[in-house]
């Protein structure tokens, strides 16, 4: 086969990570590119014409100079009325990836972000790792220098494929205007195929200005599909699954990016099977199925893990063995079964018993057409009992309980809507106590636990799916580390409301420090100045500087309303008032500063050492 040298060489400098396409190289298979009509473009207009072909409708970036050509092209096209993506200008670049991060999993689509180079392109590093470690189809398209400059340090030069190779699931560098075609829409082809990731595409400004006469059938490169499915695999998976006593399933995050929730209620129900839902599975079964046990982990439910203590046979779908949910001891006593579609993930953390190398969606409509089906009666009244203490309990105090806000909200908006949340306490108590009823309606950074992921990504989900109503719950460290793109929520009327969880501290450090290290907090206290005493440990109620006062961000965000909530008993009809206004609202809501995630499983303890209160 003839390839272009450049192609290839483009092509093969990071091997695919966790694709399910090892034997990469040997399986290239060339495909002719939708006609077009031969016309001399930019590669600006190159990028965009194919942008558009492929359906994307959201563009999130920050402008600069190694893009400037881009957006030229794009200004151009809004004056003339002709198609081209909208662009959403966010205050920060780390912002516009985690909005792109935001819109892939509220969507389901491509979630696309534009940066310039140096600078731009590395405030990009974070949502590209973020995105990598969540498995999300993500674009990340960032200008370079001229290619004549690349190696000679050039203003606002960084080498792009370098820094991204360990955290992208692919990446190219792009030196040649005859490229840009094929690259972006192999790049955009790669953040779906397989297993979902981020692709980056590192465009040189002189390629942007270039101008190529494209003929109508340029080749590009594209991967063959994966390994046929193992029936005999699938088939020994069902009977093992059969005869179980104690079967659970733990169903991943694959779950969602196959758009096999349905299928995967079906299959739990057919064969009377209980279900953890892990941190990014959440809602992939409605809260009230009685096989649905919750999220399992540190700080998962009571049903969960007790359920996966107790096991005799796991079957997890599409999901990792993480260090929060594979705890001490987690294998002992249990037959592993796991299929995924990535080979990469098989026996990686854990030894598995029976594997299976497949889309869920597959694997699930094969069962479910096997016409086979399994009883667990015993097994299903043990989880029923358990399924009363889904909700833990939680005291009552003079102070705003944190898990009554999310009760309410849950309940106020039917369970229905999408939430977001930064990283911190208040991100176990939304996936603790909201009530969740369909797939794509979790939105937050589960691997890279990513502080400042909330508000960015909140915006990114309500262009993913504006349809629903988008609540952001979040904590007053994470909420500040990207609080600029409230410019970006104001400047395009975003309806968000906001629900700031606000008890002066980085809560589940200072919570660690409570538990583990004797009550000592080492810089957590957020409200904490000079004139503080800097032996100071207390957890004073009573101390509520604000730094910042977030009622007071109305005067430096137009037509931003803000709210503070303190007194618990009128709680409901304030979070209603909140939810039926129409604009964006943010509510700052002073909590018990003392309040603690539980249930919770210390690091290196194993389920048995559950603290349950």
């Amino acid at each position: 086969m003839n390839l272009p040298a450049k192609a290839i060489s483009v092509f093969t400098s990071n091997p695919l990570v966790g694709s399910g396409l090892e034997p990469l190289r040997r399986r290239l298979l060339i495909v002719p590119l939708p006609d077009m009509p031969n016309t001399t473009r930019t590669g600006a207009a190159i990028l965009l014409d194919v942008l558009n072909d492929l359906g994307v409708e959201i563009l999130f970036g920050h402008t600069g100079g190694a893009v400037i050509p881009i957006h030229v092209e794009i200004n151009k096209r809004l004056r003339a009325g002709t198609p081209v993506p909208q662009f959403i200008l966010c205050r920060q670049e780390g912002g516009a990836g985690h909005a792109a991060e935001g819109y892939a999993r509220a969507s389901g689509r491509v979630g696309v972000a534009l940066a310039t180079s140096g600078p731009g392109a590395t405030n990009l590093i974070t949502p590209i790792a973020d995105a990598y470690k969540d498995s999300l189809p993500t674009l990340f398209i960032t200008g370079q220098v001229p290619s004549r400059a690349i190696g000679t340090d050039a203003f606002q030069e960084v080498d792009m494929v370098g820094l991204t190779r360990p955290i992208s699931k692919h990446n190219y560098l792009v030196k040649d205007v005859a490229d840009l075609e094929w690259v972006v829409r192999e790049a955009h082809a790669l953040t779906l195929h397989g297993r979902p990731g981020p692709v980056v595409v590192d465009i040189c400004k002189d390629v942007q200005l270039a101008t190529l006469e494209r003929p109508n059938n340029v080749p590009r490169l594209r991967h063959r599909e994966a390994v046929s499915f193992d029936s005999v695999r699938a088939e020994a998976i069902l009977a093992a699954l059969m005869q179980a006593k104690r079967p659970v399933i733990k169903a991943g995050g694959g779950i969602i990016h196959a758009n096999a929730a349905l299928a995967l209620q079906q299959f739990a129900e057919r064969f009377d099977v209980p279900v953890t839902t892990t941190f990014n599975a959440l809602g992939a079964l409605p809260f009230e199925l009685a096989h649905n046990l919750g999220m399992p982990g540190m700080h998962g439910t009571i049903p969960a893990n007790y359920a996966l203590r107790d096991a005799d046979f796991l079957l997890t779908l599409g999901g990792r063995f993480d260090d929060r949910v594979a705890v001490r001891g987690f294998a002992d006593g249990k037959c592993i079964a796991h299929i995924d579609i990535d080979p990469s993930e098989i026996d990686k953390t854990i030894s598995t018993d029976l594997n299976l190398v497949a889309r869920l969606d597959e694997f699930l409509a094969y069962a479910l057409a096997s016409g086979q089906r399994a009883r667990h009666a015993e097994w299903m009244t043990q989880i029923a009992a358990w399924r009363e203490r889904m909700i833990p309990p939680y005291g009552q105090s003079e102070y705003i309980k944190p898990q009554a806000v999310i009760e309410l909200i849950s309940e106020l908006t039917g369970g229905m809507a999408t939430v977001v949340t930064g990283v911190g306490q208040h991100q176990m108590w939304s996936a603790q106590y909201y009530r969740f009823r369909r797939p794509r309606q979790w939105i937050s950074s589960g691997g890279l636990g990513t502080m400042g992921f909330g508000l960015p990504a909140a915006v990114g989900a309500w262009y993913g799916d504006p349809s629903q109503s988008v609540v952001l719950i979040d904590g007053d460290g994470s909420f500040q580390m990207n609080i600029q793109e409230l410019g970006t929520v104001v400047a395009n009327r975003i309806p968000l409301k906001m629900f700031v969880l606000n008890n002066s501290f980085l809560g589940m450090v200072r919570q660690w420090e409570d538990m583990m290290d004797g009550g000592h907090h080492y810089e957590t206290c957020l409200a904490r100045t000079m004139e503080c005493a800097q032996d100071c440990m207390n957890l004073d109620q009573e101390c509520r500087r604000q730094i910042p006062n977030l009622t007071g961000l109305k005067y430096v965000y137009p037509r931003l309303k803000t709210v503070r909530l303190r007194d618990p008993a009128t709680l409901r009809e304030d979070i209603a008032a909140v939810l039926a206004d129409s604009g964006p609202v943010l509510v700052d809501v002073w909590i018990d500063k003392a309040e603690n995630v539980i249930p919770m499983i210390r690091p290196g303890h194993s389920l048995e050492q559950m603290i349950e209160s």
